[in-house]
C-alpha cells in the first residue's frame, strides 16, 4: 500500500468524502470508532468535524444535564443523546462553585453560564451581608469541549429570571452583592460580545421566571400577578393580568406552554398557555419515600427528576392519552440530584 493510501482517513476515498461519511456517525458510536486509529479520533474530536457536520446537516439533539453530588460539594454535568445513551461528562465551569445562577442556549449548540453567588467563608444565609454576587459569564462549546470567559453582566446578581428571545439573551432583576434587589435588566449580543442595561418595570418580586413567546420576552415574577412582557422590535414593556400569584421553583417550556413546579400547589404540575392567557394544571404521580424536584424537557416531552427515590425521573407524554400520559423514563437516569438541563443541537 502507497504512504498516500496508508494515511487516508478511509482508504480509496478522498479525505473530503471520507469526512463526509464520517460525519453521518451517531455520537453514541464515538467512542467505538475513536479506538480504530489516532487519525479518526483527532478527527472526531476537532472543530473541523463539527463543522463538517452542520454543513452536512447531521445535527443531533443533546441534553446536558447539571447535577449536585449527595452532599453539595460536587457540581458535574452528563450528557445523554435523543435515545437515552449517557456519553459522559463536560468539563465543569470554572470558577467557585455558585447558587442563583441562570443556564441557557445560545446559538442553539452552546450553553451559557450566568451570574449566581459564592458565600464568603462563614456565611450560612444568603440573606446575610456576606454573600458575593458575580457579574461572570462562561460560555461552553460543544466542538472544541471547553469553557470561555465572555463579557461579564454591568451588574452582579443572582436569583434572576432569564431568557434568549431573537438570539438575544436578557437577565430580568434578580439580586446583587448585599442581597439588594435589583429593579433593572440587561441583554447580551452574542454578535457583538457585549451586555447592555435596560429598564423594566419596578416590581418587589422573588426570581420567577421568564421566556420566549412569539419573539416577545414574558416575564413572571413570583408573588406578583402580573406578567411583564418586552417587545424587542418597540423597545417598550407592556403589562398582563394573569389573575393569580405564583411561587414557581422550578419550569421548562414544551411545545410553547409553559410547566411549572409551585411551591403553593403541592404534587401538581402548573401549565401556563401564553396564547390564552389561561392557567391551569394536572395531578402528578406520588412517589414513596421521595418527591419530585425539578422540570426539564426532552424529544418534546416534559420531564420531572426526583431528589432522591434513586434520582428516578418521570416522564409527561403529551401526545398520549390523558390515563397514560405519566411513565417512569427509563432512558434517563441521571447519576445525581438534578439541578437545571438544556437541551443543545451539535
Amino acid at each position: 500500500m502507497d504512504s498516500s493510501s496508508s494515511s487516508s482517513l478511509i482508504p480509496g476515498l478522498t479525505d473530503d468524502a471520507a469526512e463526509l461519511c464520517l460525519s453521518r456517525t451517531p455520537r453514541s458510536n464515538f467512542r467505538i470508532i475513536s479506538l480504530v486509529c489516532k487519525r479518526w479520533r483527532t478527527f472526531l474530536r476537532s472543530e473541523h468535524f463539527a463543522s463538517v457536520r452542520e454543513l452536512t446537516g447531521t445535527v443531533e439533539e443533546f441534553m446536558c444535564v447539571l447535577m449536585e453530588s449527595e452532599c453539595g460539594r460536587d457540581v458535574y454535568w452528563e450528557v445523554f443523546d435523543g435515545s437515552g445513551n449517557k456519553l459522559g461528562q463536560i468539563p465543569p465551569v470554572p470558577g467557585p462553585l455558585k447558587r442563583g445562577f441562570g443556564v441557557a442556549v445560545l446559538g442553539g449548540g452552546k450553553i451559557v453560564f450566568i451570574g449566581g453567588y459564592t458565600e464568603v467563608e462563614g456565611s450560612s444565609s444568603i440573606n446575610s451581608t456576606i454573600v458575593s454576587a458575580s457579574a461572570d459569564v462562561y460560555e461552553f462549546d460543544p466542538a472544541s469541549n471547553s469553557w470561555r470567559k465572555l463579557a461579564g453582566m454591568n451588574i452582579p446578581r443572582y436569583n434572576f429570571a432569564f431568557a434568549v428571545v431573537g438570539g438575544l439573551l436578557y437577565v430580568i432583576r434578580g439580586y446583587s452583592t448585599d442581597a439588594y434587589s435589583l429593579s433593572n435588566s440587561e441583554v447580551y449580543n452574542p454578535e457583538t460580545n457585549q451586555w447592555s442595561l435596560m429598564d423594566c418595570p419596578n416590581r418587589p418580586v422573588w426570581r420567577g421566571f421568564a421566556f420566549s413567546f412569539k419573539s416577545k420576552l414574558f416575564a413572571v415574577g413570583n408573588g406578583s400577578r402580573f406578567i411583564d412582557i418586552y417587545d424587542p422590535k418597540t423597545e417598550t414593556w407592556e403589562e398582563l393580568d394573569s389573575e393569580q400569584s405564583i411561587s414557581v421553583y422550578s419550569y421548562t417550556v414544551v411545545r410553547n406552554k409553559v410547566y411549572f413546579m409551585d411551591r403553593n400547589m403541592p404534587g401538581r404540575l402548573g401549565v401556563f398557555d401564553p396564547e390564552e392567557n389561561y392557567w391551569s394544571s394536572v395531578g402528578v404521580p406520588p412517589r414513596a419515600g421521595g418527591f419530585w424536584f425539578r422540570l426539564g424537557e426532552w424529544n418534546n416531552k416534559v420531564l420531572l427528576f426526583s431528589r432522591v427515590c434513586g434520582h428516578e425521573t418521570l416522564m409527561y407524554d403529551l401526545d398520549k392519552e390523558n390515563g397514560s400520559k405519566w411513565r417512569v423514563c427509563d432512558q434517563i437516569k441521571p447519576s445525581a440530584s438534578h439541578l437545571t438541563s438544556v437541551l443543545i443541537n451539535f
